[in-house]
């Protein structure tokens, strides 16, 4: 409010003086006691007046015209300084984009780790368990069973996870699901003994859901004795191919290979484990 009063007084200030001077001038040239108006002249008292009012229009022309440069070189170094200015932001613009699409890539690939499946090797084998065994060693509630075995007869019907550990020789490893989303299918697609896929008859391959957080138990079973057989040297490798799926039905797959070396019959056979990463398939 102050300011704007301020220019008011200004503006009217000038006014008054720009009407004042034509008289102030006229009153001087008139004035023939005050030097140096009372030196003899050869013009006329109007050709004064004439030349005075284009001297003072020169005067004011040429003020003009430095103002003018003035306001011109003022005007270019802010609109250096914009051009400048508008440069720089458009460096940061370009860089703040880079950096949201950088951001934009890294939380996609973290939305989809979400859903990759991750399986943790617990270095846990089992074999031939049976009776009491089970509930010492398995939480039939919680633990996720993949089983993968042959039945000699069609008509044959197991009804629990436990029917086939007391029925059939098994060897068994684990997983733990450590991703943040269920495992869903889990199935074992193909088993090769020995480098050759597995004999023909009819075989189960049971799949299963694994839940975060969740111990998969893989039960790999059969009629004859399995774990004699790996000890003595008769199967020396055993390879089983799995597939299965996220939340959001995406198919992936792994694969698991173990290698046999004869061992004492008093003794769990010796092996070496290798684990293939889960592939997307």
């Amino acid at each position: 409010m102050k300011k704007k009063v301020l220019t008011i007084l200004f503006f009217t200030i000038i006014t008054i003086i720009l009407l004042l001077i034509p008289f102030a001038i006229e009153k001087m040239i008139l004035c023939e006691s005050t030097f140096p108006f009372n030196l003899p002249i050869a013009f006329s008292k109007e050709s004064w007046f004439g030349f005075i009012a284009s001297y003072l229009g020169a005067v004011g022309t040429v003020l003009l015209g430095i103002i003018a440069l003035y306001q011109n070189k003022k005007y270019k170094e802010l609109s250096d300084s914009s051009e400048e200015r508008f440069l720089t932001l458009q460096e940061e613009i370009k860089t703040l984009t880079e950096k949201s699409v950088s951001l934009i890539e890294l939380n996609s690939k973290l939305e989809k780790a979400k859903y990759y499946p991750i399986l943790s090797n617990m270095n846990h084998t089992y074999w031939n368990l049976n009776g009491n065994d089970l509930e010492n060693s398995f939480d039939f509630g919680k633990d996720a069973f993949q089983l993968s075995y042959k039945k000699d007869d069609p008509n044959e019907m197991l009804s629990s996870y436990a029917d086939v550990f007391n029925q059939y020789h098994t060897f068994t490893y684990s997983f733990k699901n450590d991703g943040e989303r269920t495992i869903r299918n889990f199935i074992c697609s193909a088993i090769t003994k020995n480098n050759q896929h597995n004999e023909m008859g009819f075989w189960i391959y049971q799949a299963c859901d694994i839940e975060p957080g969740a111990i998969l138990r893989c039960v790999y079973a059969t009629k004859f004795d399995l774990a004699q057989q790996c000890k003595d040297g008769r199967i020396r490798t055993l390879s089983f191919k799995y597939e299965m799926e996220n939340v959001i039905g995406e198919h992936f797959e792994m694969t698991t290979d173990f290698y046999f070396s004869p061992s004492p019959d008093n003794e769990p056979p010796d092996y070496m484990m290798e684990i293939s990463p889960i592939r997307k398939s």
